[in-house]
């Protein structure tokens, strides 16, 4: 497999110290030749569109970190298993990788209720909980010092839509349709929130069970009280099934998304429907027409693994395994808990080949990133609206 440049430098860099003394056996998931990590991530459920390409991501960037003789002379070992979207079945999982894989950190657990279920286990393990695939708060809130996100926060980036599109397309009457689970809590939060800043109410509250797929009576009390904005605390299916229950309501009103949504997926499944999305990101979707000589590399080698097209969510699961990595690297040959935590303490405004937003962390502050950019669907795809911001 043809590495990245990126991954090559980090790996050259890191290659030098394979001499030095070694933590041993004496820290969960570490040898002298080896580093266990472990992942829950919904392979079978309703947000597997992306749990699969996350895995192939994790995967890819593993692979090339091992072909290049691994960090520190250790190769990374990764384990996932399927959570299928349930917080039961991500506890079950969770407890097999601490008690019989013996993992040294849990990374890219996916999802907000199905993580929230079982980080107090990985914590209470004393390991490093890295970079769930979920923008909600309490992944970094209260801080915790093995406790490390990377994604701007549902909270963040809703509000920094809502205020977008009240200062820019003079909306005024916000209402939402959200998810009854950690999830949607995270958007009613920030829309709540956004919309009291603004001395705006909001005129219209309304929410469905996780896995529905009827939305026709929410949106018909949302479009009775008369909203002309509706913010979505929904993921990909979810989003299209809204959507279309507007238009076969004869209601040609603007929706807005969280990142949880910003997927190639959403056009693909819902066309015309899903025309005029609004949305925001944090790392834009891969375009072949449009990529770096490097990221169209990265495309092409990704579609000759796996057999299908890179997209967003392999995206980031190879740049949150890139992120592992170079805490792996800044952490040093003798590597634990503390100097895995030190280690990305180090990383300071991080840029990466695909455009990502800066990525710091310190001692104090363990989000990598509050910065957004805003998006719509606009002919079947999305498209970029505006540089990173946030509503701050």
């Amino acid at each position: 497999m043809k590495t990245s440049k990126w991954m090559t430098s980090l790996l050259a860099a890191a290659a030098v110290s394979l001499n030095a003394p070694g933590a041993g056996a004496q820290v969960q998931g570490v040898t002298d030749t080896e580093v266990v990590l472990g992942s829950h991530l919904d392979l079978s459920g309703p947000i597997n569109s992306w749990g699969l390409p996350i895995k192939n991501g994790l995967e890819m960037a593993v692979e090339e970190i091992n072909a290049a003789g691994g960090i520190h002379g250790r190769k990374v070992r990764l384990i996932v298993e399927d959570s299928g979207y349930d917080p039961k079945k991500a506890v079950l999982v969770t407890q097999k990788m601490l008690a019989q894989d013996r993992i040294f950190a849990m990374v890219a657990a996916m999802g907000s209720p199905t993580a929230a279920a079982t980080m107090p286990l990985v914590l209470k393990a004393g390991l490093p909980h890295l970079f769930p695939i979920t923008p909600a708060e309490l992944f970094f809130d209260p801080f915790h010092k093995l406790k490390f996100a990377l994604f701007s926060p549902y909270y963040d980036d809703i509000r920094t839509g809502v205020k977008y599109l009240v200062q820019t397309r003079g909306k005024k009457k916000v209402g939402i349709l959200y998810q009854d689970d950690e999830f949607g809590a995270n958007i009613l939060k920030g829309v709540k929130d956004q919309l009291a800043a603004m001395n705006l109410p909001l005129v219209s509250t309304t929410s469905y069970k996780r896995g529905a797929t009827d939305f026709s009576s929410q949106i018909a009390r949302l479009k009775s009280d008369g909203v002309d904005l509706v913010a979505l605390g929904t993921i990909i299916r979810e989003t299209v099934g809204a959507m279309g229950a507007a238009r076969q309501a004869g209601w040609d009103v603007d929706f807005l998304i969280s990142q949880a949504a910003y997927a190639p997926e959403v056009p693909m499944l819902g066309k015309q429907v899903v025309e005029g999305l609004y949305g925001s990101g944090q790392t834009p979707i891969p375009d072949a027409a449009t990529a770096s000589a490097e990221v169209a590399a990265w495309m092409k080698s990704y579609e000759a693994r796996f057999g299908k097209p890179a997209n967003v969510q392999a995206v980031v699961g190879y740049v949150v395994m890139q992120t592992v990595a170079l805490g792996l690297k800044n952490a040093g040959r003798d590597l634990s808990a503390d100097s895995m935590v030190a280690g990305l303490e180090r990383i300071r405004n991080h840029r990466n080949m695909f455009g990502t937003a800066p990525l710091s962390f310190s001692a104090a502050d363990h989000l990598a990133t509050r910065q957004v950019f805003m998006a719509r669907v606009q002919n079947g795809k999305w498209t970029r609206l505006t540089d990173f911001m946030t509503y701050r």
